[in-house]
This record gives structure tokens, C-alpha cells and sequence, in this order.
């Protein structure tokens, strides 16, 4: 009788806990957008509601655009980005953390991932690199200074 409590427990958790990650899952970006909104001025909500567009939808002026340098644990980030067709086309890094051995092997390897889910999302919206997540962070934060600009020009 008692296993049968127990295992009715696990069972009434292991629901409960899909259905609260389900739910969490659902609401992430409504969440996420409200947050991130929160904090920015009109013009930089402006450019959020932006990088949610369909890539076909956005209005990227062409040019390169610099973002602010953010501060990161190991050092400044701070990149352009380069957009042809209204389309990002480019990343280039104007600083990244190179300050002892380490951060310059995990940034090396962090460069080309970010650079590659920027171009592929076409946004600041970006996957974060394993191991290097104060310096994406910071590549996020200075791409979507940049992606402001980009709208707004």
C-alpha cells in the first residue's frame, strides 16, 4: 500500500512539473518582451518590437553601426554590424576579453558562434555560447546597441 502512495506522489510531481514547464515555455517570450521593454526608452522598445519582425519585415538601414562597449567579468565587449539589403550581413569585433589565457581561447572559440546565430536570427535574439557566457552577455548587449541604431537610421 505504501508504494502505491509513493508512487502516486512521483507521478502527481513528475505532472505537475511537466505542466509548470510547459507553462513557463509558453509564457517565455510574452515575458521576456515585457521585461526587456521595462527597461529600454520608446525608441529602444521601438527596436525590440523590430527584432521580433519576420526577418522579411525588418528595416534595417544598410551601413555599419558600432555599440556600446559592455562590461563583462573578463573584460569589454564591444562589436559593429554590418547590414546590406537590410539584412545583417557581418559582425565585426571591436573588442572582446583577451586579458589572460583563457578568456583569449573561449573567445576564440565563442567568435564564430556568435557571429553565425547573429546572421541566422537576423537579431540580438541570439543563442548563448557554452563557457562563454559572461562574453555573450556582452556581445548581446553591444549588438542590440548597434541594432538600435541600425532601425532608427
Amino acid at each position: 500500500m505504501q508504494v502505491k502512495k509513493a508512487l502516486i506522489i512521483v507521478i502527481a510531481i513528475a505532472i505537475l512539473g511537466g505542466l509548470g514547464g510547459f507553462m513557463l515555455s509558453r509564457n517565455k517570450d510574452s515575458q521576456t518582451a515585457v521585461e526587456g521593454t521595462s527597461r529600454l526608452n520608446p525608441q529602444a522598445s521601438a527596436a525590440m518590437h523590430n527584432q521580433n519582425m519576420p526577418v522579411s519585415a525588418r528595416k534595417y538601414k544598410d551601413g555599419t553601426y558600432t555599440g556600446n562597449a559592455a562590461e563583462t567579468l573578463y573584460g569589454n565587449v564591444q562589436i559593429a554590424v554590418v547590414v546590406n539589403g537590410g539584412k545583417i550581413t557581418d559582425v565585426k569585433y571591436l573588442q572582446m576579453p583577451f586579458a589572460e589565457e583563457r578568456s583569449q581561447s573561449i573567445t576564440d572559440a565563442a567568435k564564430p558562434l556568435l557571429k553565425a546565430t547573429t546572421i541566422d536570427k537576423q537579431s540580438a535574439n541570439i543563442d548563448f555560447v557554452t563557457g562563454a557566457t559572461s562574453t555573450s552577455f556582452g556581445y548581446q548587449e553591444s549588438l542590440q546597441a548597434a541594432l538600435d541604431q541600425a532601425a532608427k537610421a
